[in-house]
């Protein structure tokens, strides 16, 4: 049984059907109707026609929702309310898989200017205070951020000037791989913090080496140390390889205990930049290690997540012009393309120069609106990220990602299928769900 044994119920509809020997799975986005195999051609009946009992109306409810949520999605003018910075191009790690290839420490790249910060920054402030939302500042980037410390620290005191009066959220992503003084900064100057951490020692010591060929375990450990002990929340992010699928139980199991985050996202590693891809036949380790990992972060109280495909969302890919947030690269670029670490890359997703261009955005929405061919008749169309980042529409000669396409669909069918069994085995009566990963 795989996951394209889903059916959409009608054309151009939200509602998607599965038959299993024993019952019926009825799934809209975000919700889910197990019904007896008796009374499945039924149902199926009133769902696509006038629902009358209660599960069918809340599952048409949700199908007309998502449908309206994705319209919405795609029309609502782009008015980012987060800033997102990559400081710099500059590591002093050497992740076997990185996507950004940066340069090291010493090299002499090019960097983000405060004046250029402080005018994207006044441009989301408008658009937080004329929407009545806080101002969210995002410090990422194709290199390490705390490399440009102290411009980091000028940053925050230029956004929250703009910002002012509303609130600021501050998050940092970082490697983890800095001394204790700036683990002491970090902790004390962001609400939240996202620390880059595969697993043990030995998976970071051979995918996260440090530029030297050393292991960067013993400073990530330190870093969550410091984090824990100041109060101060951080998540973690956590790559996973053809080498590691399988060890994703352990990889809990170290996270949870030695590291205790409040939250663990793994994602499957991009197939950009020095990343290997992952094949098909790595579906299977990816969704069994997925459950067994998260069962057992729950044992902690801590959420074993991955942003690929969110049953609980409506979204699509990770672009940013669908997401209100600008973007901005060393060399003053607004880019669409969160892959995109500096103004080279980002020509063909440039939205303007430290501003966005609104005929820019304009054409360029248009463009990544299109679904790839094998979204089209897909039950998790409207929660997943359609191939992002190794496929973009904007690329003809790209080719689509079939096995990270099977990856996310095969996660969510897996996850339905457990939470039929679960109501059906509780009774046997038609029943209905809350779906969420």
């Amino acid at each position: 049984m795989s996951a394209e044994t889903f059916r959409p119920l009608a054309p151009d509809t939200a509602i998607f059907r599965c038959d299993l020997p024993a019952y019926s799975l009825f799934y809209a986005p975000g919700y889910l109707v197990v019904v007896p195999a008796a009374q499945a051609e039924a149902f199926a009946r009133e769902s696509a026609g006038c629902a009358r009992t209660p599960l069918a109306q809340a599952l048409v409810r949700r199908a007309q929702a998502a449908l309206a949520a994705q319209r919405a999605l795609y029309q609502q003018p782009y008015r980012p309310v987060c800033l997102t910075l990559y400081l710099n191009n500059r590591c002093h790690l050497a992740c076997t898989y990185c996507f950004a290839l940066p340069a090291r420490p010493q090299a002499d790249t090019p960097r983000l200017s405060l004046q250029a910060v402080q005018r994207a920054a006044e441009h989301v402030a408008e658009n937080c205070r004329a929407r009545a939302l806080p101002f969210t500042l995002v410090l990422h980037g194709g290199g390490e951020p705390t490399l440009d410390w102290r411009l980091a620290e000028d940053i925050l005191g230029t956004a929250a000037a703009a910002a002012a009066p509303l609130p600021l959220f501050r998050y940092i992503a970082t490697n983890g791989v800095v001394s204790e003084q700036r683990a002491h900064w970090l902790a004390q100057r962001f609400d939240l913090i996202g620390l880059s951490c595969d697993g043990p020692p030995d998976i970071q010591a051979q995918q996260r080496p440090l530029a030297n060929g050393q292991s960067s375990a013993p400073f990530v450990e330190r870093t969550a140390q410091i984090l824990r002990a100041q109060g101060t929340a951080f998540h973690v992010r956590v790559t996973l390889t053809a080498a590691t699928l399988a060890r994703q139980p352990e990889i809990a199991a170290y996270l949870c205990e030695q590291i205790q985050p409040q939250e663990i996202h793994v994602e499957p590693v991009y197939g950009l930049g020095r990343g290997q891809p992952l094949s098909e036949q790595h579906v299977d380790d990816f969704v069994n290690g997925f459950f067994a990992a998260r069962a057992l972060a729950q044992t902690y109280g801590i959420a074993w997540r991955t942003s690929g495909s969110r049953p609980q969302d409506i979204h699509g890919a990770y672009c940013n012009v669908w997401r209100d947030v600008l973007h901005l690269l060393p060399g003053a670029a607004v880019t669409a393309c969160f892959a995109a670490t500096n103004a080279q890359q980002a020509q063909n997703v440039a939205l303007g120069s430290v501003l966005p261009d609104p005929q820019r955005v304009r054409a360029l929405r248009e463009q990544l609106r299109r679904a790839p061919a094998p979204c089209a008749d897909c039950f998790n169309r409207f929660h997943c990220a359609r191939g992002c980042p190794q496929y973009c529409p904007l690329d003809e000669q790209a080719a689509f990602p079939a096995a990270r396409c099977q990856a996310q669909k095969a996660l969510i069918f897996a996850h339905l299928q457990a939470t039929a069994a679960a109501l059906y085995a509780r009774s046997p009566a038609i029943g209905g769900q809350e779906i969420a990963l």
